[in-house]
């Protein structure tokens, strides 16, 4: 019966814990402009709060931008749809894991505070793959379940932000890509 009690007990906590985390606050809506919406179908506005576990669409002629507690900025292209799988950031230290899911469309991603401290700490998923980011500034054209593309955009090694080169990794589960050359890409097929 004590056996039992502790079984109850945890399974009760870690019900509070999930809880908690899917109304974590994580980022803002910072530009919207046209179909913005969440997967409950609720329109986002500029300002609009996104939430741990939020799935942000945007429709045909739209395009939002989210800005991430972290600093990570994702610009989100008409008719694509991105998944907060996991956000947890600590401001104080800069530790954190972030964990994406792009789903479909165009997406211009700027890497944060959470990939900066430590890049094994980011990952994007995408349809036929998953994508690591070393610190840099990236898109990702996932317009099918069969290829989607992943381009490096930098920053170069002369860059005015002060930023250091960036790399990629790019695997479809099975092979792995780097790209580190500004300006290079590549296709990701099932």
């Amino acid at each position: 019966m004590k056996y039992f009690k502790h079984i109850i007990i945890f399974i009760f906590l870690n019900f509070l814990s999930i809880s908690s985390f899917a109304n974590e606050f994580v980022g803002i809506i910072g530009a919207g402009v046209g179909e913005v919406k969440n997967q409950n179908n609720q329109k986002l506005e500029n300002g609009s709060k996104i939430f741990y576990g939020d799935t942000i669409i945007v429709g045909s002629k739209s395009t939002a931008q989210v800005l991430f507690l972290d600093q990570t900025v994702m610009t989100l292209g008409e008719d694509s749809e991105l998944k907060i799988d996991e956000f947890v950031y600590d401001p104080e230290t800069n530790d954190g894991k972030f964990v994406s899911n792009i789903k479909s469309g165009t997406i211009k991603i700027i890497t944060g505070k959470i990939s900066k401290k430590d890049p094994d700490n980011l990952e994007i998923k995408i349809p036929t793959g998953a994508i690591g980011a070393r610190g840099t500034e990236f898109v990702v054209l996932a317009n099918s379940k069969n290829e989607n593309t992943v381009l490096l955009l930098g920053p170069g090694p002369n860059n005015s932000l002060g930023m250091t080169p960036g790399n990629l990794e790019v695997t479809d589960g099975v092979n792995s890509v780097n790209i580190i050359q500004p300006g290079f890409e590549t296709v990701v097929t099932n």
